[in-house]
Protein backbone atom coordinates (compact mmCIF):
# COMPACT_ATOMS: atom_id res chain seq x y z
CA UNK A 1 0.00 0.00 0.00
CA UNK A 2 1.22 3.50 -0.87
CA UNK A 3 0.81 5.75 2.17
CA UNK A 4 1.44 9.49 1.89
CA UNK A 5 1.68 11.47 5.12
CA UNK A 6 1.26 15.26 5.17
CA UNK A 7 2.92 16.77 8.25
CA UNK A 8 4.55 20.21 7.92
CA UNK A 9 5.86 20.33 11.50
CA UNK A 10 7.33 16.85 11.85
CA UNK A 11 10.74 18.14 10.72
CA UNK A 12 11.18 20.39 13.76
CA UNK A 13 8.30 20.30 16.28
CA UNK A 14 8.50 17.87 19.21
CA UNK A 15 4.97 16.89 20.22
CA UNK A 16 2.67 13.88 20.20
CA UNK A 17 1.20 14.81 16.81
CA UNK A 18 4.71 14.70 15.37
CA UNK A 19 6.45 11.96 17.36
CA UNK A 20 3.65 9.39 17.02
CA UNK A 21 3.45 9.72 13.20
CA UNK A 22 7.24 9.24 13.06
CA UNK A 23 7.05 5.95 14.95
CA UNK A 24 4.05 4.85 12.89
CA UNK A 25 5.63 5.65 9.53
CA UNK A 26 8.80 3.77 10.44
CA UNK A 27 6.83 0.71 11.54
CA UNK A 28 4.44 0.81 8.56
CA UNK A 29 7.48 0.89 6.28
CA UNK A 30 8.89 -2.18 8.05
CA UNK A 31 5.58 -3.94 7.35
CA UNK A 32 6.27 -3.59 3.62
CA UNK A 33 4.26 -0.49 2.77
CA UNK A 34 5.60 2.28 0.54
CA UNK A 35 5.54 5.22 2.94
CA UNK A 36 6.07 8.80 1.79
CA UNK A 37 6.26 12.01 3.83
CA UNK A 38 5.82 15.61 2.72
CA UNK A 39 7.10 18.12 5.26
CA UNK A 40 8.97 21.41 5.53
CA UNK A 41 12.76 21.51 5.41
CA UNK A 42 14.36 22.06 8.83
CA UNK A 43 17.20 24.50 9.43
CA UNK A 44 19.05 21.92 11.55
CA UNK A 45 19.30 18.09 11.46
CA UNK A 46 16.22 16.27 12.74
CA UNK A 47 16.64 12.99 14.62
CA UNK A 48 13.10 11.95 13.68
CA UNK A 49 13.76 12.47 9.97
CA UNK A 50 16.93 10.40 10.37
CA UNK A 51 14.81 7.65 11.96
CA UNK A 52 12.42 7.74 8.99
CA UNK A 53 15.18 7.66 6.38
CA UNK A 54 16.73 4.65 8.10
CA UNK A 55 13.34 2.91 7.99
CA UNK A 56 13.05 3.51 4.24
CA UNK A 57 10.47 6.31 4.30
CA UNK A 58 10.71 8.57 1.23
CA UNK A 59 10.84 12.22 2.34
CA UNK A 60 9.93 15.18 0.12
CA UNK A 61 10.62 18.69 1.38
CA UNK A 62 8.20 21.46 0.53
CA UNK A 63 9.64 24.76 -0.67
CA UNK A 64 7.54 26.56 1.95
CA UNK A 65 9.59 28.22 4.69
CA UNK A 66 8.83 26.60 8.04
CA UNK A 67 8.41 28.15 11.48
CA UNK A 68 11.28 26.15 12.93
CA UNK A 69 13.51 29.12 13.78
CA UNK A 70 10.67 30.77 15.70
CA UNK A 71 9.87 27.47 17.39
CA UNK A 72 13.47 26.77 18.44
CA UNK A 73 13.74 30.31 19.82
CA UNK A 74 11.05 29.32 22.33
CA UNK A 75 8.60 31.98 21.17
CA UNK A 76 4.85 31.53 21.42
CA UNK A 77 3.44 30.86 17.94
CA UNK A 78 -0.20 31.83 17.24
CA UNK A 79 -2.47 29.12 15.84
CA UNK A 80 -3.05 31.31 12.79
CA UNK A 81 0.65 30.99 11.94
CA UNK A 82 0.56 27.18 12.22
CA UNK A 83 -2.50 27.13 9.97
CA UNK A 84 -0.87 29.43 7.43
CA UNK A 85 2.21 27.20 7.27
CA UNK A 86 -0.03 24.18 6.75
CA UNK A 87 -2.09 25.86 4.03
CA UNK A 88 0.98 27.01 2.11
CA UNK A 89 2.49 23.53 2.20
CA UNK A 90 -0.71 22.02 0.82
CA UNK A 91 -0.71 24.47 -2.09
CA UNK A 92 2.95 23.72 -2.75
CA UNK A 93 2.38 19.94 -2.64
CA UNK A 94 -0.62 19.45 -4.94
CA UNK A 95 1.43 18.34 -7.96
CA UNK A 96 3.65 16.10 -5.83
CA UNK A 97 0.58 14.37 -4.43
CA UNK A 98 -0.85 13.83 -7.92
CA UNK A 99 2.41 12.32 -9.19
CA UNK A 100 2.71 10.07 -6.13
CA UNK A 101 -0.81 8.68 -6.63
CA UNK A 102 -1.05 7.27 -3.07
CA UNK A 103 -3.64 4.75 -1.92
CA UNK A 104 -4.21 6.79 1.22
CA UNK A 105 -3.30 10.31 2.35
CA UNK A 106 -2.75 10.57 6.09
CA UNK A 107 -3.20 13.82 8.03
CA UNK A 108 -2.47 14.32 11.73
CA UNK A 109 -3.99 17.78 12.10
CA UNK A 110 -7.40 18.79 10.81
CA UNK A 111 -6.01 21.85 9.00
CA UNK A 112 -3.28 19.95 7.13
CA UNK A 113 -5.56 18.78 4.29
CA UNK A 114 -8.48 21.25 4.14
CA UNK A 115 -7.90 22.37 0.53
CA UNK A 116 -7.13 18.93 -0.90
CA UNK A 117 -9.65 17.36 -3.25
CA UNK A 118 -8.89 13.71 -2.58
CA UNK A 119 -11.30 10.95 -1.60
CA UNK A 120 -8.77 8.85 0.31
CA UNK A 121 -7.83 11.12 3.21
CA UNK A 122 -7.60 9.57 6.69
CA UNK A 123 -7.40 11.99 9.61
CA UNK A 124 -5.87 11.19 13.00
CA UNK A 125 -7.24 13.05 16.03
CA UNK A 126 -4.56 13.48 18.72
CA UNK A 127 -6.46 15.95 20.88
CA UNK A 128 -9.32 18.39 20.46
CA UNK A 129 -9.39 22.01 19.28
CA UNK A 130 -9.84 25.20 21.26
CA UNK A 131 -8.87 27.41 18.31
CA UNK A 132 -9.75 27.50 14.59
CA UNK A 133 -12.93 25.52 15.22
CA UNK A 134 -14.42 26.32 11.80
CA UNK A 135 -11.39 25.07 9.87
CA UNK A 136 -11.29 21.96 12.07
CA UNK A 137 -14.81 21.19 10.86
CA UNK A 138 -13.68 21.56 7.24
CA UNK A 139 -10.90 19.09 7.98
CA UNK A 140 -13.43 16.53 9.22
CA UNK A 141 -15.63 17.12 6.18
CA UNK A 142 -12.71 16.52 3.80
CA UNK A 143 -11.65 13.26 5.47
CA UNK A 144 -12.99 9.93 4.29
CA UNK A 145 -12.35 8.23 7.61
CA UNK A 146 -11.10 9.35 11.01
CA UNK A 147 -9.23 7.57 13.79
CA UNK A 148 -9.03 8.93 17.35
CA UNK A 149 -6.27 8.26 19.89
CA UNK A 150 -8.77 7.91 22.73
CA UNK A 151 -12.47 7.55 23.49
CA UNK A 152 -12.37 10.86 25.36
CA UNK A 153 -11.05 12.67 22.28
CA UNK A 154 -13.65 10.96 20.10
CA UNK A 155 -16.46 12.07 22.42
CA UNK A 156 -15.22 15.66 22.41
CA UNK A 157 -15.15 15.82 18.61
CA UNK A 158 -18.61 14.23 18.49
CA UNK A 159 -19.95 17.05 20.64
CA UNK A 160 -18.28 19.70 18.47
CA UNK A 161 -19.26 18.24 15.09
CA UNK A 162 -22.15 15.76 15.45
CA UNK A 163 -22.78 15.93 11.69
CA UNK A 164 -19.43 14.21 11.06
CA UNK A 165 -19.46 11.80 14.00
CA UNK A 166 -20.12 8.83 11.67
CA UNK A 167 -16.69 9.36 10.12
CA UNK A 168 -14.82 8.72 13.38
CA UNK A 169 -14.71 5.00 12.79
CA UNK A 170 -12.04 3.81 15.20
CA UNK A 171 -10.31 4.49 18.50
CA UNK A 172 -6.68 3.39 18.32
CA UNK A 173 -4.34 4.27 21.16
CA UNK A 174 -0.79 5.37 20.42
CA UNK A 175 1.93 2.75 20.31
CA UNK A 176 5.42 2.82 21.84
CA UNK A 177 8.59 1.07 20.67
CA UNK A 178 9.03 -1.02 23.81
CA UNK A 179 12.38 -2.41 22.64
CA UNK A 180 13.76 1.16 22.61
CA UNK A 181 11.89 2.53 25.61
CA UNK A 182 12.80 -0.01 28.26
CA UNK A 183 14.18 0.15 31.82
CA UNK A 184 17.94 0.66 32.17
CA UNK A 185 19.82 -0.34 35.30
CA UNK A 186 21.13 2.95 36.70
CA UNK A 187 21.12 5.08 39.83
CA UNK A 188 17.93 6.99 40.62
CA UNK A 189 18.81 10.69 40.54
CA UNK A 190 15.34 12.23 40.39
CA UNK A 191 12.18 11.48 42.31
CA UNK A 192 9.92 12.87 39.57
CA UNK A 193 10.18 13.52 35.86
CA UNK A 194 8.09 15.40 33.32
CA UNK A 195 8.78 15.29 29.58
CA UNK A 196 6.96 17.53 27.13
CA UNK A 197 6.47 20.97 25.65
CA UNK A 198 6.60 23.72 28.29
CA UNK A 199 3.23 25.35 27.65
CA UNK A 200 0.43 26.32 30.02
CA UNK A 201 -1.90 23.37 29.47
CA UNK A 202 0.78 20.96 30.69
CA UNK A 203 0.04 22.14 34.26
CA UNK A 204 3.66 22.37 35.40
CA UNK A 205 2.99 25.31 37.70
CA UNK A 206 0.68 23.02 39.70
CA UNK A 207 3.38 20.35 39.81
CA UNK A 208 5.99 22.76 41.15
CA UNK A 209 3.53 24.00 43.78
CA UNK A 210 2.67 20.39 44.69
CA UNK A 211 6.23 19.66 45.85
CA UNK A 212 6.79 22.97 47.65
CA UNK A 213 8.24 22.34 51.11
CA UNK A 214 9.37 18.82 50.25
CA UNK A 215 12.84 17.50 49.53
CA UNK A 216 11.78 15.92 46.23
CA UNK A 217 13.88 16.38 43.09
CA UNK A 218 12.04 17.06 39.83
CA UNK A 219 13.50 16.78 36.32
CA UNK A 220 11.75 18.74 33.56
CA UNK A 221 12.68 17.74 30.01
CA UNK A 222 11.62 19.99 27.16
CA UNK A 223 11.50 23.55 25.93
CA UNK A 224 8.74 26.08 25.45
CA UNK A 225 7.45 29.59 26.11
CA UNK A 226 6.65 28.93 29.79
CA UNK A 227 10.20 27.93 30.72
CA UNK A 228 11.29 31.25 32.26
CA UNK A 229 8.10 31.56 34.32
CA UNK A 230 8.46 28.00 35.60
CA UNK A 231 12.12 28.58 36.45
CA UNK A 232 11.23 31.73 38.38
CA UNK A 233 8.42 29.91 40.22
CA UNK A 234 10.72 27.05 41.25
CA UNK A 235 13.27 29.53 42.60
CA UNK A 236 10.65 31.54 44.48
CA UNK A 237 9.20 28.41 46.11
CA UNK A 238 12.68 26.92 46.68
CA UNK A 239 11.78 23.72 44.88
CA UNK A 240 14.50 21.40 43.56
CA UNK A 241 13.94 21.42 39.79
CA UNK A 242 16.46 20.53 37.09
CA UNK A 243 15.51 21.98 33.69
CA UNK A 244 17.25 19.58 31.30
CA UNK A 245 16.09 21.20 28.06
CA UNK A 246 15.62 19.15 24.92
CA UNK A 247 16.82 15.54 25.11
CA UNK A 248 17.21 13.36 22.00
CA UNK A 249 14.70 10.54 21.92
CA UNK A 250 17.39 7.84 21.97
CA UNK A 251 18.71 9.32 25.23
CA UNK A 252 15.29 9.49 26.88
CA UNK A 253 15.22 5.88 28.20
CA UNK A 254 18.26 6.63 30.38
CA UNK A 255 16.73 9.87 31.67
CA UNK A 256 13.46 8.10 32.46
CA UNK A 257 15.34 5.28 34.19
CA UNK A 258 17.14 7.78 36.42
CA UNK A 259 13.75 8.83 37.80
CA UNK A 260 11.41 7.07 40.20
CA UNK A 261 8.03 8.15 38.77
CA UNK A 262 6.59 10.22 35.93
CA UNK A 263 4.16 13.09 36.55
CA UNK A 264 1.99 14.52 33.75
CA UNK A 265 -0.44 17.15 35.11
CA UNK A 266 -2.03 18.39 31.84
CA UNK A 267 -5.44 20.00 32.14
CA UNK A 268 -6.71 20.49 28.58
CA UNK A 269 -6.83 19.23 24.97
CA UNK A 270 -4.73 16.10 25.47
CA UNK A 271 -5.23 12.69 23.93
CA UNK A 272 -2.97 10.00 25.38
CA UNK A 273 0.42 11.57 26.08
CA UNK A 274 3.25 9.91 24.17
CA UNK A 275 5.78 10.91 26.83
CA UNK A 276 3.62 9.33 29.53
CA UNK A 277 3.55 6.03 27.61
CA UNK A 278 7.32 6.27 27.07
CA UNK A 279 7.83 6.70 30.81
CA UNK A 280 5.57 3.73 31.54
CA UNK A 281 7.46 1.62 29.00
CA UNK A 282 10.68 2.50 30.85
CA UNK A 283 9.20 1.16 34.08
CA UNK A 284 7.93 4.33 35.75
CA UNK A 285 4.73 4.53 37.74
CA UNK A 286 2.59 7.50 36.74
CA UNK A 287 0.66 10.35 38.29
CA UNK A 288 -1.61 12.09 35.79
CA UNK A 289 -4.91 13.94 35.68
CA UNK A 290 -8.50 13.10 34.85
CA UNK A 291 -8.37 15.16 31.64
CA UNK A 292 -8.24 13.97 28.03
CA UNK A 293 -7.36 10.36 27.33
CA UNK A 294 -4.71 9.80 30.00
CA UNK A 295 -7.09 7.95 32.29
CA UNK A 296 -7.74 5.44 29.50
CA UNK A 297 -4.10 4.36 29.64
CA UNK A 298 -4.13 3.94 33.41
CA UNK A 299 -7.36 1.94 33.55
CA UNK A 300 -5.12 -1.11 33.15
CA UNK A 301 -2.90 -0.07 36.09
CA UNK A 302 0.53 1.49 36.47
CA UNK A 303 -0.35 4.73 38.22
CA UNK A 304 -2.96 6.98 39.78
CA UNK A 305 -5.30 9.62 38.40
CA UNK A 306 -5.76 12.91 40.25
CA UNK A 307 -7.86 16.02 39.91
CA UNK A 308 -6.55 18.53 37.36
CA UNK A 309 -5.47 22.07 38.31
CA UNK A 310 -4.97 20.98 41.92
CA UNK A 311 -1.56 21.08 43.59
CA UNK A 312 -2.91 19.31 46.69
CA UNK A 313 -4.39 16.47 44.64
CA UNK A 314 -1.11 16.12 42.74
CA UNK A 315 0.85 16.02 46.00
CA UNK A 316 -1.36 13.22 47.33
CA UNK A 317 -0.96 11.19 44.13
CA UNK A 318 2.81 11.71 44.09
CA UNK A 319 3.13 10.46 47.66
CA UNK A 320 1.01 7.40 46.85
CA UNK A 321 3.03 6.32 43.82
CA UNK A 322 6.41 7.17 45.36
CA UNK A 323 5.61 5.01 48.39
CA UNK A 324 5.58 1.93 46.15
CA UNK A 325 7.23 3.16 42.96
CA UNK A 326 8.86 -0.15 42.04
CA UNK A 327 5.57 -2.09 41.90
CA UNK A 328 3.80 0.74 40.10
CA UNK A 329 6.66 0.85 37.59
CA UNK A 330 6.62 -2.90 36.92
CA UNK A 331 2.88 -2.74 36.33
CA UNK A 332 3.25 0.26 34.00
CA UNK A 333 5.81 -1.55 31.85
CA UNK A 334 3.50 -4.56 31.44
CA UNK A 335 0.54 -2.32 30.56
CA UNK A 336 2.44 -0.73 27.67
CA UNK A 337 3.80 -4.04 26.40
CA UNK A 338 0.31 -5.54 26.33
CA UNK A 339 -1.86 -2.60 25.25
CA UNK A 340 0.32 0.14 23.72
CA UNK A 341 3.15 -1.46 21.73
CA UNK A 342 3.93 0.01 18.32
CA UNK A 343 3.85 -3.31 16.44
CA UNK A 344 0.26 -4.10 17.40
CA UNK A 345 -0.73 -0.46 16.92
CA UNK A 346 0.56 -0.34 13.34
CA UNK A 347 -0.80 -3.75 12.41
CA UNK A 348 -4.27 -2.48 13.32
CA UNK A 349 -3.58 0.87 11.64
CA UNK A 350 -2.53 -0.75 8.37
CA UNK A 351 -5.75 -2.77 8.35
CA UNK A 352 -7.79 0.37 9.09
CA UNK A 353 -6.19 2.27 6.20
CA UNK A 354 -6.94 -0.57 3.77
CA UNK A 355 -10.56 -0.86 4.85
CA UNK A 356 -11.06 2.92 4.87
CA UNK A 357 -10.12 3.46 1.23
CA UNK A 358 -11.64 0.34 -0.33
Amino acid sequence: MKILVLQPRISYYVGGGEIVPSYQMAELSKLGNEVMLITTKPSKPSEYLQLLKKAGVKITFSSVKSLDNVYHAGARIPFESWNSESLMMQLDSIETIKRSDPDVIVSHYSHDHIILDNKNIVLHLHGYPEHSIESAGIGLKRARAIVSVSSEVKTKWHSLFPEFSHKIKKVLHNGIATELFKPIETKKIYDLIFVGRLIKIKGLDYLIKAIEGSNLKLAIVGEGPEKEKLYALSKRLKVKVNFLGYVKFRDLPLIYSRSKIGVFPSYSREGVLTSMLEAMSCGLGIVTTDQGGMKEALKFGGGVIVESRSASSLAKGINEVLSNYSDFGNSAREVVKEHFNIQENCSKLEKFYREAVH
